[in-house]
């Protein structure tokens, strides 16, 4: 089997073998929801399935009842004309940072960071200046101000972050967002876990930002409705960053499949079930108390997400001088897969 370019999903995947070999692994490494897909979901893809008109070709944008759905969730002052179907939050990162930077280019990125963002970077040709976050896990806008050079495009954060699961509040959230604005810099807020938070209601950037013209969300059904398989995201920005998306899904994949967008206009339709967000609170309170009996292991309790970023740092010793290498032993001794912080730079 070809090796994965993705370093959590390397993990996962030697867990996976190991798994298939016998061993009893617990795999604590790629955001995969462990719940299926709800079978309403499900069932929404089999009757698109049987219905012939989905058997032909689609609008590049996307269907226009998904994308009036997912604008709905926003303000008013967002619109259909304003969201651009994807093949999940990635691709519509790929295509958002496509359309704000190329060679030559560089773009902000939060150290730790999901290394998806930095993938996202490099693909289009820019270059990645990462920006160290505070104590607290937080951006700044004196760090971001610090960071910043004429060549400077973008910054793109995760809202609740991964891999910390702290949440960038609305008033640091519009602030940053007005430093955009200030420097002419494209904020790219990825909303992905945004519905998975769980001492606050669930907010989009879209609404706190007061100028929302360099403002792009990145979002997708994966985390929150366990879809990681169906591959179904947006972008939802400025037009003409709309218009430039649109432009290279029609060139390339021509649209995002209408099965898996009916699919995704059945999850986003439903009432929302306060029970997922409920167990994986349940969830990170069990992981977050075990963690902290562990001597030596510091582990903040995590805002939003499904995950925690513990401090291994004095369990490092001669025989595990790197976390990376702790995160070996813990897979080859305990059988237990978890993801090392170097990943996230």
């Amino acid at each position: 089997m070809a090796e994965s370019d993705n370093p959590i999903f390397r993990i996962a995947d030697r867990a996976a073998a190991l798994r298939a070999s016998g061993v009893d692994v617990i795999t604590l490494a790629a955001g995969e929801p462990e719940a299926p897909t709800a079978a309403h979901i499900v069932e929404a893809a089999v009757t698109a399935a049987r219905d012939p008109r989905t058997h032909h070709y689609g609008p590049a944008a996307g269907l226009a009842d998904f994308r009036e759905r997912v604008a709905g969730q926003h303000p008013g002052h967002v619109t259909a004309d304003h969201v651009q179907v994807t093949v999940g939050t990635k691709h519509a990162l790929h295509l958002a940072l496509g359309a704000m930077a190329g060679p030559g280019d560089q773009v902000l990125v939060l150290r730790p960071s999901w290394p998806g963002h930095v993938g996202a970077v490099e693909s289009v040709g820019a270059s990645v200046v990462q920006v160290p976050v505070n104590r607290d896990g937080l951006a700044s806008v004196d760090e971001l101000e610090a960071a910043w050079t004429p060549r400077t495009r973008a910054i793109v954060i995760a809202n609740p972050s991964n891999p910390s699961g702290v949440l960038h509040w609305g008033g640091l959230l519009a602030d940053i967002a007005a430093w955009c604005v200030d420097r002419d810099v494209w904020l790219v807020s990825d909303e992905v876990y945004g519905g998975l938070v769980f001492e606050t209601d669930p907010f989009s950037a879209t609404a706190v930002v007061a100028d929302p013209s360099r403002l792009v969300v990145v979002d997708g059904v994966s985390k929150v409705h366990a879809m990681t398989g169906w591959r179904v995201g947006w972008l939802l920005g400025p037009t003409e960053v709309v218009a430039a998306a649109r432009a290279q899904v029609s060139a390339t994949i021509t649209h995002v499949p209408s099965l898996t967008q009916h699919a995704a206009l059945a999850a986003l339709t439903a009432p929302a079930d306060a029970q997922v967000v409920a167990r994986y609170r349940a969830s990170r309170d069990l992981l977050v108390g075990k963690l902290s009996q562990v001597p030596s292991v510091e582990c903040p309790t995590p805002a939003g997400g499904m995950f925690a970023f513990p401090d291994v740092s004095k369990l490092l010793s001669a025989e595990h001088p790197t976390a990376a290498e702790l995160a070996a032993w813990l897979l080859d001794e305990a059988h237990v897969a978890v993801v090392p912080g170097e990943v996230f730079g």
